[in-house]
């Protein structure tokens, strides 16, 4: 099964002391394919600088991320006006995850672990992983 991913899962699954470290690994590990539209790219980079990493240790974990045969990066360009349509009454902060809404909606399945991400996916019909938060 493939699924959009979300930045989060990148950033609890390299964080060990996260508290979704062990189901993030298992969500990422169960997965046949990866999409990730590049903008998740640039948030978990500058999620790895907020939590404190080098830029070493940031260069290492995008490389995994890119080089992984699973990975497939979304081509951006078709949902980056989507994502416009999907803020509805929301403001342009709210832009970076609509347009992995938007990817996810065209691909069916969202990985992630941010809640309000999560209610609107689930509004427009689309799989959501893990199927439930603790």
């Amino acid at each position: 099964m493939g699924a959009v991913i979300d930045s989060n899962v990148f950033i609890y699954a390299a964080v060990e002391d996260s508290e979704y470290h062990e189901n993030a690994m298992e969500l990422i590990h169960s997965l046949d394919r990866w999409i990730v539209p590049t903008i998740v790219i640039y948030e978990t980079v500058w999620n790895f600088r907020k939590l404190g990493f080098s830029t070493e240790e940031a260069k290492e974990l995008v490389e995994q991320i890119l080089f992984d045969p699973r990975t497939s990066l979304a081509d951006d360009r078709q949902y980056l006006l989507e994502g416009f349509e999907l803020l509805e009454n929301l403001s342009l902060t709210h832009y970076n995850d609509s347009v992995v809404l938007a990817t996810a909606k065209d691909i069916g399945t969202l990985a992630t672990y941010d809640k309000k991400l999560r209610n609107r996916a689930a509004k427009l019909g689309i799989k959501l992983l893990p199927e439930e938060l603790e």
